[in-house]
């Protein structure tokens, strides 16, 4: 259980960055070099790149820990999880095959953690 708690925070936490750098991007397409260097002066944007960061360092500690062939394709709960931010906070349309598509996802990693 603890594997999993690890992972899902690693997910969590990665894709909150992601959704960071999406909110700072819509405020703020980049248009120039300029304009990239101004989006790293927005506090959302600093604010997933932290989040990243968290994330990046809990996978370290859970590829250290855990086979591989394992934690992995827990990773695919991004894909869910990134989705799901989209049609929430983004109020992004999804299509029934992207639905189905990540169904399978969370079929898939559910069967490999049972292994």
């Amino acid at each position: 259980m603890t594997m999993i708690l690890i992972v899902f925070v690693n997910v969590v936490l990665l894709v909150s960055g992601q959704v960071c750098w999406k909110i700072a991007l819509s405020r703020q397409p980049i248009k120039s070099f300029d304009g990239l260097l101004s989006l790293f002066q927005q506090p959302i944007m600093l604010l997933g790149c932290l989040l990243f960061g968290l994330a990046t360092i809990i996978w370290f500690y859970a590829l250290g820990k855990y086979e591989l062939s394992r934690i992995y394709p827990l990773q695919s709960f991004a894909y869910v999880f990134g989705a799901l931010a989209g049609i929430v906070i983004f109020k992004e349309a999804v299509s029934v095959y992207q639905l189905l598509g990540l169904v399978l996802i969370v079929g898939g990693a559910f069967l490999i953690v049972k292994t």
